[in-house]
């Protein structure tokens, strides 16, 4: 399963930005970032799509829409 992440270029991201974006998800990669997979992101229109790692549990800006949580708490759902 796949994830696809889309980022609007028409709302002050410019495409050198978006292309940043990519690079630096693709350069690092730590067992607690959701991968970016490589070679899997389009350019439609004024949006960009980029595949991404299915995290079953939702985003973590849901989790902090949802609930108040203290910075350690923040820590170990970024972990989890």
């Amino acid at each position: 399963q796949v994830a696809i992440k889309i980022m609007s270029l028409e709302e002050g991201m410019s495409e050198e930005l978006a292309a940043n974006e990519i690079l630096a998800m693709r350069d690092n990669r730590s067992p607690n970032i959701v991968a970016y997979l490589d070679r899997l992101a389009y350019l439609m229109d004024a949006e960009l799509w980029l595949a991404m790692e299915f995290m079953d549990g939702g985003t973590l800006f849901d989790v902090l829409g949802a609930v108040y949580l203290e910075e350690g708490q923040i820590g170990t759902v970024c972990q989890e």
